[in-house]
């Protein structure tokens, strides 16, 4: 075997290794949808991060008090947790892709929701770099076969090579990260959480009565409340409470997109002792009913 010149230096050294990753990348939600004019989503934020790019006509979004008008190629990153509309104010309509995704880092989500630019304008570097790989899996969707898992693999390619854009962007504006310890303990607060709400559980048989109390997840970690909840504010950038509402929103739109269950059904299976009390919140959460959401939403945005 031929050593190329440039990897000679390497063959003294006795071994060199690169570091291990295990990170959990979600790509869901993946559509392209065309609506018309008039078309709006109620104000309302996610866990997950939102990617959207314009195919045609012009989108406006107004997110953290800051409205952006989207044209064609135009490429928007809305972070977790930032509340933001989005409608179409134009005769023609509008065209847009968008995909959700997740990644399973608090230091690296922290650094992206913090420092990562929001808008990619079309024509800049970084847009054509991201827009490259979204516009491929638009012509996936164009497919008549099924998937395969070759596929799926490149799907999955697809999202870490955006991500790592995203990255390289982020890192050149970050000024401060927490420590890894702070880190540490913040996910294992969030891994808490999400455990004890079980979505298998939830869709099998539903949450009942049970209590999510930070108090308790404090404990089983031997740490105090007040240091629990000031980490996971500090990389999550919302309470533990929110993050277990927004857990909870996010089921119940998931819930509410399969018109086989009744509204009650799904408030029994979210632990909620009733349809109005579980009403009333969705409505704080969305601005609107469930059954308004179920009717006027529900069939357009689906995977929201």
């Amino acid at each position: 075997m031929i050593i190329p010149e440039q990897y000679r230096s390497y063959l003294s050294r006795e071994s060199r290794w690169l570091p291990a990753t295990d990170w959990n990348v979600k790509l869901f939600g993946a559509h392209m949808q065309q609506v018309k004019q008039g078309w709006r989503v109620p104000t309302e934020s996610h866990l997950a991060f939102e990617l959207i790019l314009i195919l045609e006509g012009v989108q406006t979004t107004s997110m953290e008090n800051i409205h952006y008008e989207l044209h064609q190629g135009d490429i928007l990153l809305i972070p977790p947790g930032c509340r933001h509309t989005n409608e179409c104010n134009q005769e023609q309509g509008l065209t847009y892709f968008i995909a959700h995704f997740n990644v399973d880092e608090v230091l690296f989500r922290q650094e992206m929701s913090q420092h990562v630019q929001w808008l990619f304008p079309n024509g800049s570097e970084d847009n054509q770099r991201i827009k490259d790989i979204m516009l491929k899996w638009v012509e996936l969707l164009n497919r008549n076969e099924e998937y395969t898992t070759p596929d799926l693999f490149r799907m999955q390619a697809g999202l870490l090579e955006i991500l790592a854009v995203l990255a390289e962007r982020s890192s050149s504006r970050a000024k401060e990260a927490v420590s890894p310890t702070v880190a540490h303990y913040a996910k294992l607060i969030a891994e808490a959480i999400k455990s004890q709400f079980n979505v298998d559980h939830i869709r099998d048989g539903g949450l009942g009565e049970k209590v999510i109390r930070i108090e308790e997840i404090a404990s089983s970690l031997q740490i105090s409340t007040g240091y629990a909840l000031e980490t996971f504010q500090k990389v999550y950038g919302i309470s533990p409470r929110k993050y277990l509402s927004e857990l909870k929103l996010h089921e119940a739109k998931q819930l509410i997109h399969q018109p086989d269950l009744s509204l009650t059904r799904i408030a029994t299976m979210l632990g909620y002792s009733s349809l109005a009390h579980f009403s009333r919140q969705f409505r704080r959460w969305t601005g609107m009913s469930p059954s308004e959401y179920r009717q006027t939403v529900g069939g357009i945005h689906f995977f929201e």
